[in-house]
């Protein structure tokens, strides 16, 4: 394909080049163009220069194509109604007969909530749409998103994804996890018991603070934490065999309480909650394919 001269031709020619074809006329072509007798005669003079042939000749007062015109006809009108069916017809997306994969960054956690609501949502409406989840690493996610690597990304609030376009998901809370019959813990988690008890501490990305220390030094206290570990998932099994407490997202805290014999208790300070967005780059913002996906996201039923 010879790109340099397509580059030179400008689109407006080509449609001139197609009604003088069909009308044989500079007048009645002008008039299906809605342009100038005088415009399309300088647009012939254009084609002729770039074409290189004098493309129509004067015949018993008519417009009498050349040969080159001639050969150029019929694919020159093939691809102008290519050109127009393409740019007029949305690019549709059918789920029940969709093959297409879809790639969400995220963590353990959110992973665990948001999966089996759109696993079981997808069965149902996408069954050959497939789903894949990777780690949502804080440095290179936005260059992901950007390359195409990523579809969305489920995450907390991060202002390094703020080029990016996002949608709410759902609140979280916190609560603390502890084995049932913890010796240390009574009915109700006070704060005093809760400094006392030596602490797991779950830490994504290794680094920063947890939301519960700057709370207690503000009241002149302080806990130990003996257990840190970068993963949610792996944080429930080691309380459920250990006298550890663990602060962490309500919904992890649920969900491994149904599978282990852990308790749920209210945490003694008022730890602020946090939302779970879906970002997405805004090339995809009128895509149909991902629309529904992010439909199928604001609308599953997460775990509680």
């Amino acid at each position: 394909m010879d790109h340099a001269l397509l580059a030179r031709t400008n689109l407006n020619l080509l449609l001139t080049l197609d009604a003088l074809l069909e009308e044989r006329s500079v007048t009645r072509a002008a008039a299906r163009l809605g342009v100038t007798q005088s415009a399309v005669s300088h647009a012939l003079r254009q084609l002729r220069e770039q074409l290189g042939d004098r493309l129509f000749v004067r015949a018993r007062g008519a417009m009498a194509p050349t040969p080159r015109a001639l050969a150029l006809a019929g694919p020159l009108r093939q691809g102008l109604r290519a050109l127009q069916q393409a740019l007029e017809d949305a690019p549709e997306f059918d789920p029940a007969r969709s093959r297409r994969r879809f790639v969400l960054a995220t963590t353990d956690l959110v992973a665990a909530t948001v999966s089996p609501a759109l696993v079981a949502r997808l069965r149902e409406e996408a069954p050959g749409v497939e789903l894949e989840i990777v780690p949502a690493e804080s440095t290179g996610l936005g260059e992901a998103l950007e390359v195409g690597e990523v579809d969305a990304a489920l995450v907390p609030a991060y202002e390094g994804l703020g080029a990016l376009e996002r949608r709410k998901l759902f609140d979280e809370t916190f609560s603390c996890l502890v084995r049932e019959g913890h010796p240390g813990v009574g009915r109700r988690l006070t704060l005093k018991r809760y400094c006392a008890l030596d602490h797991a501490l779950i830490r994504p990305t290794g680094e920063g603070q947890s939301v519960v220390d700057p709370l207690l030094e503000e009241r002149g206290l302080s806990r130990r934490v003996t257990y840190r570990v970068r993963y949610f998932a792996a944080a429930p099994f080691v309380v459920a065999r250990s006298d550890l407490i663990l602060t962490a997202p309500t919904r992890l805290c649920r969900l491994f309480a149904e599978a282990l014999p852990l308790r749920v208790l209210k945490p003694p300070l008022p730890l602020p909650p946090f939302a779970i967005y879906a970002y997405w780059h805004p090339r995809w913002r009128a895509d149909p394919g991902h629309r529904w996906l992010r439909a199928q996201l604001a609308s599953a039923h997460f775990t509680r």
